[in-house]
């Protein structure tokens, strides 16, 4: 009963801390390959202690909203993870190219751990551990070759309630460049400087 309670407590810490989020908004990204812009989200209680919510695209056809989290403890590791892939990407564009490669699917040993959160109904779910899978995609699409690095949850399920499941989201680069404009945006040197940033009503002495 004692782990039941501590369970619910740390939920219910993090499913506040989410609401509250959503009044702080960070940045955002393009997807150019789904033609959207997503929001990055950032909530902070201490100085130098944060969680960015991310939101991505939805693999699932019903429910649409959803991301990762990362807070300030492994946001580096991320972007590690991050940067060691798109050194693979590089290298499996320049290969496929050689050997006119036009349609591939493969899983990069890259591995990263974030939290998943997903909009079920009016509430938000959260699965704290979730394993990134790091995949490396060739198509051909109206006579375009596209190379694109996919980073995906996998399908999420609720910590509070093992029947919401949903089909889980992906962060999806079509390029280098994209790469390098999304890690550039969550850098932790953007991150301090926008939590550095005095309040607007703080502008204004009375």
């Amino acid at each position: 009963m004692k782990i039941s309670r501590s369970f619910f407590t740390v939920s219910l810490v993090i499913a506040v801390a989410f609401q509250s989020k959503a009044q702080t908004k960070f940045s955002s990204y393009d997807n150019t390959y789904a033609g959207k812009s997503y929001e990055i989200q950032i909530s902070s209680m201490e100085k130098d202690k944060y969680k960015l919510y991310i939101n991505a695209m939805s693999l699932d056809p019903i429910h649409d909203e959803g991301g990762i989290s990362i807070d300030q403890s492994n946001n580096q590791v991320f972007l590690n993870a991050l940067a060691e892939a798109k050194l693979k990407y590089e290298e499996w564009i320049k290969t496929a190219k050689e050997n006119n490669v036009k349609e591939l699917y493969k899983t990069m040993t890259t591995k990263s751990k974030v939290v998943g959160y997903f909009l079920y109904g009016n509430e938000w779910n959260f699965q704290f551990l979730v394993n990134l899978k790091f995949d490396f995609k060739i198509l051909e699409s109206k006579g375009e070759i596209k190379y694109l690095l996919l980073v995906k949850t996998g399908e999420l399920q609720s910590s509070s309630n093992e029947f919401m499941k949903v089909d889980g989201f992906v962060l999806v680069f079509s390029s280098s460049k994209e790469i390098d404009d999304f890690t550039s945006i969550i850098s932790t040197e953007k991150i301090t400087a926008f939590l550095n940033k005095p309040k607007n009503e703080d502008l204004f002495k009375d």
